[in-house]
């Protein structure tokens, strides 16, 4: 069943992003952050009606709010916690229903099943990941790759 979004004349997109993966580093400082934020701004479309989700461990959380301002911060320790959090999200949010796209900051395949799950309810999913780190189920589970890394370099798949 294709969920029914409330339509306000301007599209809204979702940002779901883990911050070490994005980074490409466990142990992020503010640098990293910078980077991301200015690297992430350069090459995704961000709306002003946006939403930005930034998941990290509790060692690295720290670091995003003094550079990334104005977004929503969730954390988590453990492996895979930044995906725990933003499958959370997909799961007890349901963004298919508020957001007409879905960027997914991560190219950990443990999150192709949840971009899989919006693209069957008919929310487009892009996936936004350094080069070196795109499994190839999160590439089949979305409509588009950006890679942050490599912004010359789209990857669309045909409708």
């Amino acid at each position: 069943m294709v969920a029914m979004r409330f339509r306000i004349g301007v599209s809204r997109s979702l940002h779901l992003i883990d911050a070490e993966n994005l980074c490409g580093a466990s142990l992020i400082t503010p640098e990293h952050v910078r980077r991301l934020r200015d690297d992430y701004r350069a090459t995704v479309p961000v709306g002003p009606l946006d939403q930005i989700v930034i998941a990290a461990s509790h060692a690295n959380i720290l670091a995003v709010p003094r550079e990334w301002s104005a977004v929503r911060y969730l954390t988590r320790s453990g492996k895979d916690g930044a995906d725990i959090c933003l499958a959370k999200v997909v799961v007890e949010e349901r963004p298919a229903e508020r957001f007409d796209h879905v960027f997914f900051g991560s190219g950990d395949g443990g999150l192709a099943p949840f971009a899989a799950h919006l693209e069957n309810n008919g929310v487009p999913v892009t996936a936004v990941s350094r080069i070196s780190s795109l499994s190839p189920r999160m590439k089949r589970a979305t409509t588009n790759v950006i890679y942050i890394d490599r912004p010359g370099i789209a990857v669309v798949r045909a409708a």
